[in-house]
């Protein structure tokens, strides 16, 4: 447990200044966002203004698990840290990164809803703001399997990056776009992919739902320890 405490500790510092900065961002555009709101309605506009900050959320997640895992996987070797040790430590960082920022996701929302309900708005007028405590759980366990996903998806490109290096994938992409271009294919490919979104969102529970993203979560870790162990210390 100590040991996973010292890894997040790194990864904290490793990130803390790219994480205060998007957050001071993520507000000050909240408030300018507020305040568009207000003149919009000075303006006698009418019409429903969605508000929602998820994206962001799950995009910064996903490219700190690249970066994080490109800094700190030669420092950690390089200070002794065993390859497992740093997959390990890795797995927690990115299951309490998601989970950091769904939770500040949620407080961002619920400072918005504050504001706007006591501006005089609706949850017809605003988008995306909360309507009730099932809301606020329900938008906090999406983010955080949604970052999840992201977050170990880019872990499994910044393994594939560190281990192959950029040209491998440009490759991989390259090939993907020649395949797409089949006709026919990029039409099956995208009816697959809705079918198996469709089949694991569908009328099914958080339990069964938070289940699907864990298996995949830990399918993409079988990928990327291997290419962690066989990954040479670069200096």
């Amino acid at each position: 447990m100590n040991r996973i405490q010292s890894h997040l500790k790194v990864h904290y510092v490793n990130s803390k200044k790219s994480f205060v900065i998007f957050w001071s961002i993520m507000f000050a555009i909240s408030i300018i966002g507020i305040l568009i709101t207000l003149y919009s309605r000075s303006k006698g506009f009418k019409g429903t203004i969605t508000i929602n900050h998820m994206p962001a959320v799950v995009i910064f997640g996903a490219i700190s698990g690249l970066v994080s895992y490109n800094e700190t996987l030669p420092y950690m070797l390089n200070m002794g840290i065993t390859r497992k040790s740093f997959i390990l430590g890795f797995i927690a960082y990115n299951i309490v990164l998601s989970l950091v920022l769904s939770i500040l996701f949620v407080l961002l929302t619920l400072w918005e809803t504050l504001a706007y309900n006591l501006l005089g708005f609706t949850s017809q007028q605003i988008g995306h703001i909360f309507t009730g405590v099932e809301g606020v759980f329900s938008r906090a366990w999406l983010c955080f399997i949604i970052t999840l996903a992201a977050t170990v998806i880019f872990t499994l490109i910044a393994s594939i990056y560190y281990k192959k290096g950029m040209m491998f994938l440009f490759g991989i992409g390259a090939l993907i776009m020649l395949i797409m271009f089949i006709p026919g294919v990029a039409a099956a490919v995208f009816r697959v992919l809705e079918y198996i979104v469709l089949y694991l969102i569908g009328d099914k529970g958080y339990p069964i739902k938070t289940f699907y993203s864990m298996v995949f979560f830990l399918a993409c870790y079988l990928i990327i320890y291997p290419l962690t162990r066989t990954s040479q210390v670069k200096r």
